[in-house]
C-alpha cells in the first residue's frame, strides 16, 4: 500500500499554482483518489474544502477515515463512480473542473482505452483547466501482457506518445492542449529502484501537466 500513499501531487511542477488557484476559487477533482491522502495534503496546504471533489470506482475513503482518524474533519464531496461510465455525480461536474488530478490510472489500460479516458477527463474541464498527475512511463513505448493465459494487456507510454495522444484528443474534442511530460527515475522520487524492478528495468514514472488552452 505504501506506494499508493505517496503524495505525488506535491512534487508536481504545477503544485504551487494549484494551491494558489484553489485559494482563489478554482475547483478540483481527484480521479482515483484511493484513501484521499493527496486531498488531505492539499487541504493542509491551504485549499478550502468546499470546491474539492474525490472520485473512485470503489469506496476506499471509509478506510481512509480509519487510517487518518479524521472522519469529523475531512468533509468533501465523495463520488463512487467509474470515470469511464459517469453517473450523476460525475455528470454534475462536467464543464466545471479547473484542476483535475489523475495519478497512477492511465497505465492500467491499452492505448485505445487511455484515449477514451482522456476524452472523459476533457468533459470535466473548461478552458484554462489543468490536468496533472503521474503514471508509469518508459522511454520506448511498449505493450505489457499478463501471465500466460491471461487476457490482461496494457500500454506504457513515453512522453512523446502521451503528447501525441492529447493532440489527438484535442482534434477529436475540438480543444487545444499544451502537454508537458517527462520521465523521473525512482531515485528522484525517493524510492529504491529494486522495489519496482518487477515492472521492468525500463519502467520509470512519468510526470505530466496538461493545460487546456481552448
Amino acid at each position: 500500500m505504501a506506494r499508493f500513499l505517496d503524495n505525488l501531487v506535491t512534487r508536481s511542477p504545477a503544485y504551487s499554482t494549484v494551491i494558489s488557484r484553489l485559494q482563489n476559487g478554482d475547483t478540483f477533482v481527484d480521479i482515483g483518489c484511493f484513501l484521499g491522502q493527496e486531498l488531505r495534503q492539499i487541504i493542509a496546504d491551504g485549499a478550502p474544502t468546499d470546491r474539492l471533489h474525490a472520485v473512485d470506482v470503489v469506496n476506499h475513503w471509509d478506510l481512509g477515515y480509519e487510517f487518518f482518524r479524521d472522519a469529523d474533519k475531512f468533509k468533501i464531496d465523495l463520488i463512487e463512480e467509474d470515470m469511464m461510465h459517469p453517473g450523476k455525480g460525475l455528470q454534475a461536474l462536467q464543464g466545471k473542473m479547473d484542476i483535475i488530478l489523475v495519478n497512477q490510472i492511465f497505465h492500467q489500460w491499452v492505448l485505445e482505452v487511455q484515449t477514451e479516458a482522456a476524452v472523459e477527463l476533457v468533459k470535466l474541464s473548461r478552458p484554462g483547466s489543468l490536468i496533472i498527475g503521474y503514471q508509469a512511463g518508459v522511454k520506448v513505448p511498449r505493450e505489457v501482457h499478463g501471465p500466460k493465459g491471461s487476457q490482461y494487456k496494457t500500454f506504457l507510454q513515453s512522453p512523446e506518445t502521451w503528447k501525441k495522444m492529447w493532440d489527438d484528443v484535442g482534434e477529436r474534442t475540438g480543444n487545444v492542449f499544451k502537454t508537458e511530460a517527462k520521465l523521473l527515475t525512482w531515485e528522484e522520487l525517493g524510492h529504491d529502484p529494486e522495489e519496482t524492478a518487477y515492472m521492468g528495468r525500463d519502467v520509470l514514472m512519468m510526470e505530466f501537466v496538461i493545460t487546456r488552452e481552448k
